[in-house]
Formats: structure tokens, sequence, C-alpha cells
């Protein structure tokens, strides 16, 4: 039995299709399409041409689980729904034009949803902080002995980093020191800064490119998962100019998050000095991982 999980972010439109059989989940087919719906809006509006390209992108996906015989798809949207006032206006238009019903997560749910993921792999330490960084928000679950003890959405990602914050393409020194300045105070806002823990665990692609960056730069020799924090503050350094000696690295490992990674290394940078963090483990797995778990428990 195949499933389809379509995950609709601020920047990024995520399919992927799992083949269900003999109690045994596994990922078969994954796509991304980066159309960036927080750029879509208007006083705090998806707009029109916003809603079309959402439109056309879940058509295209729709499209493609009927060829690839899906048995069930399943429509989620977390910050790039969430943070709208014309949220079923969207969720209404969706339904009429494509019988397509979404589900809009909580910034709870989202981090819950990314802690069944960690929980369903080996890490090197069964206590920790989990990072998901988004478009519009960045879910955060701290743990211990593989339980929450806190879990919260930081309005805040790296889109909104950028727009908000980067004058240019890459943020500046004082821009990156405004930037870690403003993550703080959004983590005090939430009560969420009074633990300290040594591992970081990074789920989704962006710590993926951040690993293939390192390694690409050769700031670090070895392939395994795990990297120092120090070497967050080397690839800063190396990446903090607006030149193209600085573009070059990232538009060989991953041209479509050139404007990103800085924020997302910024996020990383102001929760390891928030929480004393010691190492980055990456994790190979994913939101939808989460989602797909949990339906089949259900």
């Amino acid at each position: 039995m195949k499933y389809a999980i379509i995950d609709i972010g601020s920047s990024i439109i995520k399919y992927k299709i799992y083949n269900y059989e003999n109690k045994t989940i596994e990922p078969i087919i994954k796509n991304d399409e980066r159309v960036g719906l927080i750029s879509y809006r208007e006083n705090n509006q998806l707009t029109k041409e916003g809603i079309t390209i959402l439109l056309s992108t879940l058509k295209k996906f729709q499209e493609y689980s009927s060829k690839l015989n899906v048995e069930k798809s399943y429509y989620f949207a977390t910050a790039s729904l969430r943070n709208i006032i014309n949220a079923q206006e969207v969720l209404q238009t969706v339904k009429d034009e494509l019988d397509i019903n979404i589900t809009i997560l909580t910034g709870h749910q989202e981090a819950d949803y990314s802690f069944n993921s960690l929980n369903s792999m080996k890490i090197p330490c069964d206590e920790g902080i989990l990072l998901d960084i988004g478009g519009g928000s960045s879910e955060i679950t701290i743990f211990k002995e593989k339980q929450v003890e806190k879990q919260e959405s930081i309005p805040t990602g790296v889109l909104k980093i950028y727009k908000k914050h980067i004058s240019l393409l890459y943020p500046n020194k004082e821009e990156q020191k405004i930037i870690i300045k403003d993550i703080k105070q959004r983590i005090h806002e939430l009560n969420i800064g009074t633990f300290q823990k040594d591992y970081l665990y990074g789920i989704g692609k962006t710590f993926t490119t951040i690993k293939k960056l390192i390694e690409h730069m050769k700031i670090k020799t070895d392939t395994n998962n795990t990297i120092d924090i120090e070497l967050v503050d080397v690839l800063l350094e190396k990446l903090s100019d607006n030149t193209k000696e600085c573009f070059e690295p990232l538009l060989q490992v991953d041209s479509e998050r050139i404007h990103t990674i800085l924020p997302s290394l910024l996020i990383v940078k102001a929760l390891a000095l928030e929480y004393n963090i010691k190492k980055i483990y990456v994790c190979n797995v994913t939101l939808q991982d989460g989602i797909i778990y949990k339906i089949l428990n259900k």
C-alpha cells in the first residue's frame, strides 16, 4: 500500500511517497517544490497569486499520486497557512478546486511529529534538543531519556529572517548580531531558556546541506553525522562576505538554499549559545516521517 504525505511549508512544498508492507514503512519517492509561499503575503494574507501557485503545485502532486497508484494522500500545512488571517478561505478554495482537505498543524503538533521522527532512529545520546528549521517558524523539542521536557514553536524561520534583517544576499556581521539577539529574545519570551544540553539534533534537508557544505569546504574531513559546534562559527566566518567567492561553495552544494543557509546557521548558533550545546547530530529523518508513523500507529 502506498501513502503520500504532502507538507506545505512557508518556503517549500514537500511531497513524499511511502510503501507500507508487512508492517514495514519505506520512503520510495520524494519531490520538493520551492514555491516560497511566505513571499506571497499582503496584510498577513496569502495573495491570489500565492493561492494560484499553491493550487497548481498541489494539482501536480495529486496527478503524481494518481499515476503512481497511491491509495491515500495526506496534506498538512505548517506556518505557511498557520500564520495568515485568510487561512479558512485558502482551505475552502483548495477543497472546492481540487477536493483536497488540508490539516493545519499547530506549532506544538509540528514539533511533536518531528520528535516522533527522531524516536524512530538510534541517536548518540538520549537527551538533547531537536530542531526543525522552517521558512516561517522553527520547532524545538527539549528532551531527556527520549521523553519531552519542553516543546515549543519559535515564531521565526529562515525566510522571515531573510526578509526582516538581511540587506543583501548574506547577512553582514552587524546583521548577524541582530539576528542572534532576536532569536534569543524569542526563546526567552517562550520561557524555554533554562536548559543545558550537549547535543542539538537537526532534522530536515537544511541540516543535510550544512553537513555537505562543511565537508565540501573541508572544514571537517570525516563524513559522520556529528559536527562540533565550533565548526558553525568557522563556516559562518568563511561565508560572511557578499562576494562571489563566498557564494560559490553553496552554489555547488545546494544553490536553492543560497539565501537561507546563513539564517539557518544563525538559528543554530543562537540555540547553541542559549543551551551550551557542544555538538550537532544530523538526523536523516523528516517531519513527514513523523507524520506517517503517527498515521500508521493509529
